[in-house]
């Protein structure tokens, strides 16, 4: 995704756990340093943040039919994929609905092989357990944010310990990973859905075009407005992707389960995504050199499709880096089970 897109997800994420209200010292953090930290919702893309390569690392979990021994664990049958990936986000419903894909495709293996440092749900749980010694070691106030008492902190030196702002920033670093996760074409392993190839960069440039000019880097740093400004200029998106999220909870991660599971089957529902707008009888997956244009699998003929996946991705993006956040900041911030009175 763009750079305006990542930040308005990101800000929006915040917005939605604001109006959930169940983590008001999490909003409380992130709120005042949303403007500011936004960029970093983009920097893993940064080739500038390479230390002088101009190499953007692409974070990808690019999906291929699989054909070797291990088959059965990497075959996920629809109603197995939808069930763990909640009813809560709109890919469930979406590809419970769906017809396009037979009985025969989710009978399939599928499997992604990512190189080192660009495997998608990796760098999600590797940002997210590192964001907790961040936490762990947060200045005074943040340390008030959280419940209980670290108790080494005192032999870290004031300096060295996080401030508000720098966890901001990675909490919307975070977000990057999350978000890329919806994007179908980082999950698509075939050659088609590279950024060169047409449907990747035009399917993000749509989403930039409708998160409109508030969200772009130069925007938000010259805008002279309050951390609530800015969580409502996000709601506004809203109506551009005609999004809904209901009462506006934000489930947490079930127990049994992380965030590089998580995003393991989110990643498996952009895949039969991407399948479902190129679909592999016409595109098929050995094809190297078929061009699967924006302007003909989402064209305005495939209109209801285009405006359903606009629905249904960015309403997961927002979802999914709400989820990633709560689950780090409850790690960082356990709850003492309430004693029940005997009878």
């Amino acid at each position: 995704m763009k750079q305006p897109t990542h930040a308005w997800i990101a800000v929006r994420a915040i917005a939605l756990l604001d109006d959930e209200k169940a983590e008001k010292n999490l909003v409380k953090l992130l709120r005042p340093h949303a403007r500011k930290a936004a960029i970093g919702a983009w920097i893993p893309d940064l080739g500038a943040a390479k230390r002088g390569t101009g190499k953007i690392q692409n974070h990808i979990f690019k999906i291929m039919p699989y054909h070797g021994d291990e088959a059965r664990r990497f075959t996920a049958d629809k109603d197995k994929l939808c069930r763990r990936i909640g009813s809560r986000r709109r890919m469930s419903g979406f590809l419970r609905d769906d017809t396009t894909l037979k009985s025969n495709w989710w009978g399939k293996a599928y499997k992604a092989n990512p190189a080192p440092g660009k495997h998608l749900a990796n760098c999600a749980m590797a940002m997210s357990t590192a964001m907790l010694d961040l936490l762990l070691l947060g200045e005074s106030s943040v340390d008030r944010l959280l419940p209980g008492v670290v108790r080494y902190i005192k032999y870290v030196d004031q300096e060295a310990r996080t401030r508000e702002e720098q966890v901001a920033l990675h909490f919307f670093m975070l977000s990057h990973f999350i978000a890329d996760a919806c994007m179908p074409c980082h999950c698509d392993g075939r050659k088609l859905a590279g950024f060169d190839k047409g449907l990747h960069k035009e399917w993000e440039a749509h989403w930039s075009r409708k998160v409109g000019r508030n969200f772009k880097k130069k925007q938000i740093r010259q805008a002279r407005m309050s951390g609530e400004r800015i969580l409502d200029q996000a709601r506004e998106v809203d109506a551009a992707f005609e999004l809904d999220f209901g009462d506006n909870s934000v489930p947490t991660i079930k127990k049994g389960r992380d965030l590089w599971l998580e995003m393991i089957d989110v990643c498996r529902a952009s895949f039969a995504i991407a399948s479902i707008v190129a679909p592999p009888g016409r595109y098929p997956y050995d094809r190297r050199n078929r061009k699967a244009p924006f302007d003909v699998v989402l064209s305005d003929e495939n209109l209801p499709l285009r405006r359903d996946l606009d629905r249904v991705l960015m309403h997961d993006a927002v979802l999914n880096v709400a989820m990633a956040w709560k689950s780090v900041w409850k790690a960082a911030s356990p709850r003492k089970k309430a004693k029940t009175a005997s009878s």
